[in-house]
């Protein structure tokens, strides 16, 4: 992220107009990276809303609108299955809507399918189009073409397309740059984190609600069950298969996220001993609980608590972990920090995607190395180097390996991040701290990455960060700022 730190321009007489012209640029540019931090902080907070998408895609449409000239703007909804465009969120002077929906369009047709096929940015004029349809590359136009300029670009998450955020001009005094392209390509990836979140939430509230109706079933087939003691373990049996088969389905359609786990596991464990207490105390009415029933139920309550407890304790560990981490990334309060324990927290806090692979990262930093530092910095220092190496070092390996160093010497930190990933070339090495540089455009790299690292580190840190790197042989980053 980009360091919320301003310095005012010192005046001195001996500054020349290039030098002040200058430095008012540098703060210029200052300004416009908190403007940006500050939008996407917004986005992310967005997911943790309790809002449905279309509420979602008016505020993201907000958002975008101060950064960017925003009046016409869209997205499309990649719908494999169907093989359609949706635009559940459309905004045209041109082609207004009363719901500010449009209808979908075939794959493989429009300006948006074009985006879509392609995975790539697209900065389009009338011209453009118009040569891209003689060429074959596109396939029929939807909606106005009275456009003069036409900005469509990628929503991916984690690799995964999900479809097409627009902007567009028919006024040819506002105009897009190809920065603008870039900025609205970065932005593109934040929302595509925020929507799939919301979509993911939805998904978990509707598998919650269809399991609470096969519970209010269960509870009238539990009512309409005979006296016999066959029947009933029958009954059970089958009740105990329906329930598990419904908590699996919930998990299925609904989790996203890594603590849903063990918070799964401890519902389950409560709904069956639920129903082992109302078999218990039916049992009991009727005057034919046994024994060996009693001892039975007993067992399963002992059982369910250690489960409960277990799996409590892993997920209040969870919790505190990304509690902790998502606290600091949002802020820039200077607190004492156990290094070594903290790199734990911000590693663990990305464990949803770093499981998906067979990396290892190895942590070298003495336990007992407590600093008073800004821990928003180090989170987003670490978590955007170990991401860097999954997107961009990694990309064509299975297994990789990430080791982080950390000592102390002469009052200052010395954090040595290393892989042995695919290595930068030379010529790309010389521009990797520049913004929106990337190899990787169109395919979820923004370029800003090791961009933001370098502020962070300078700006925040008041430190120093160099990188080296050859091809096929891995990248090292030594970052060294002061204790405290």
């Amino acid at each position: 992220m980009f360091a919320k730190q301003r310095q005012d321009v010192p005046y001195s007489d001996n500054y020349s107009d290039e030098d002040i012209a200058q430095l008012l640029g540098q703060l210029e540019k200052l300004k416009e990276a908190e403007k940006l931090q500050r939008c996407l902080y917004r986005i992310a907070s967005i997911s943790q809303a309790d809002l449905n998408l279309k509420d979602i895609y008016q505020q993201l449409h907000e958002i975008i609108g101060e950064l960017l000239y925003a009046r016409n703007f869209f997205i499309g909804l990649l719908d494999e299955e169907a093989q359609l465009v949706r635009f559940p969120y459309f905004v045209d002077e041109k082609d207004q809507t009363m719901d500010n929906t449009r209808e979908p369009i075939a794959l493989g047709e429009g300006i948006s399918s074009y985006v879509i096929k392609s995975r790539k940015p697209q900065f389009l004029t009338p011209e453009k189009m118009d040569e891209l349809i003689r060429a074959g590359e596109m396939k029929g136009v939807y909606g106005s073409t009275e456009f003069h300029y036409w900005l469509g670009v990628p929503i991916i998450s984690s690799n995964v397309l999900h479809g097409v955020m627009v902007l567009q001009s028919y006024d040819p005094d506002i105009g897009y740059e190809l920065s603008d392209l870039d900025l609205l390509d970065y932005m593109a990836n934040h929302v595509a984190t925020a929507i799939e979140s919301t979509i993911n939430s939805e998904q978990r509230k509707q598998a919650q609600l269809k399991l609470a109706e096969q519970h209010r079933e269960l509870a009238i087939q539990n009512n309409q069950l005979t006296d016999t003691v066959n029947k009933l373990k029958k009954a059970q049996t089958e009740l105990v298969q329906q329930e598990k088969m419904a908590s699996l389905g919930g998990l299925v359609a609904g989790i996203a996220h890594e603590i849903n786990t063990p918070l799964g596991i401890c519902v389950t464990g409560i709904s069956h001993l639920s129903e082992e207490y109302k078999l218990v105390k039916s049992a009991m009415a009727n005057n034919k609980l046994t024994e060996t029933g009693l001892t039975d139920f007993f067992s399963e309550v002992e059982e369910s608590i250690n489960i409960v407890t277990t799996n409590m304790k892993r997920a209040a560990s969870l919790v505190n972990s990304f509690k902790q981490v998502a606290v600091d990334q949002s802020s820039n309060e200077i607190r004492d920090v156990n290094l070594a324990q903290y790199i734990d927290e911000i590693i663990l806090s990305l464990r949803p995607k770093l499981k998906r692979t067979k990396h290892e990262i190895t942590v070298n930093c003495p336990m007992s190395m407590n600093i008073k530092v800004n821990a928003g910095a180090i989170s987003q220092i670490v978590s955007n180097l170990i991401m860097n190496s999954i997107i961009h070092a990694f990309v064509d390996r299975d297994q990789g390996q990430i080791k982080i160093d950390v000592e102390e010497k002469a009052g200052f930190i010395l954090l040595r991040y290393a892989d042995n990933g695919s290595g930068i070339s030379e010529e790309d090495l010389e521009q990797l701290f520049e913004p929106f540089f990337t190899t990787k455009r169109g395919e979820g790299g923004s370029g800003l990455g090791t961009h933001l690292v370098y502020n962070i580190v300078t700006n925040v840190l008041n430190g120093k960060i160099t990188v080296q790197s050859k091809l096929g042989k891995g990248t090292a980053y030594l970052i060294k700022f002061p204790k405290e």
